[in-house]
C-alpha cells in the first residue's frame, strides 16, 4: 500500500506550523507521530505566529524537522482523517475530558478501553500522543485579551504538555 501525505497543523506555545506529513499506507497518523524518533518530518511547511505580536519570517520551507518535545497539539486538516485501519478496530468507551497545558485549554473526547481511566492510559503509554476527537481548544498564553480558538474533528495531544486533566 502506498504512502499518503496528510496536511497537518502543529501547535506549539507561540507558533503554528502547517505542512504535510508522510503516512505509510498501513499506518495511522498516530503511529507516525508516536514512532521512536524525536523529530517529525514535514514538507512544504509554513510557520505562523499564534499572536500578531510575535514576528515570524513565514515562507514555505520544502523540508522541516519538528521537535516532538515542543509540540502541544497536532491536527490533521482533512475532515475525513481518522484513526481507522480496516480490521484493527477495538471497542473503546468515549469519555469527555478537559485538558490544560501551558498554552491551551481544551475539551474533547478520549477513547479508552472499558474500565480504564484516562490517568491509567497516560501512565501506561507515557510518551504517546493522546488521540482526541471533537476537539475545542483555546489558546491562553497571550498577555493581552487576544485569544485564538481551534476546533477539529481529530487531534493528537502531547502528554508532556499536559498540566492538568479532568474526566467528565
Amino acid at each position: 500500500m502506498a504512502s499518503r501525505w496528510t496536511e497537518v497543523e502543529v501547535y506549539a506555545t507561540y507558533m503554528k506550523l502547517t505542512g504535510e506529513i508522510e503516512v505509510p499506507g498501513s499506518q495511522r497518523l498516530s503511529d507516525v507521530v508516536n514512532g521512536g524518533e524525536r523529530y517529525l518530518s514535514l514538507r512544504d511547511t509554513r510557520a505562523e505566529p499564534l499572536s500578531v505580536n510575535y514576528p515570524v519570517l513565514s515562507r514555505v520551507e520544502p523540508q522541516t524537522a519538528i521537535a516532538k518535545s515542543a509540540v502541544i497539539l497536532l491536527c490533521p486538516l482533512e475532515e475525513g482523517e481518522r484513526e481507522r485501519i480496516p480490521g484493527a478496530h477495538r471497542t473503546k468507551v468515549s469519555h469527555q475530558a478537559v485538558f490544560n497545558s501551558v498554552a491551551f485549554s481544551l475539551v474533547g473526547d478520549v477513547h479508552l478501553e472499558p474500565g480504564q481511566t484516562l490517568q491509567e492510559q497516560l501512565e501506561a503509554h507515557p510518551g504517546d500522543f493522546l488521540p482526541i476527537t471533537n476537539v475545542s481548544a483555546l489558546w491562553v498564553t497571550a498577555l493581552s485579551a487576544e485569544t485564538g480558538a481551534v476546533q477539529r474533528v481529530f487531534a493528537l495531544l502531547n502528554p508532556a504538555a499536559i498540566l492538568s486533566f479532568s474526566e467528565r
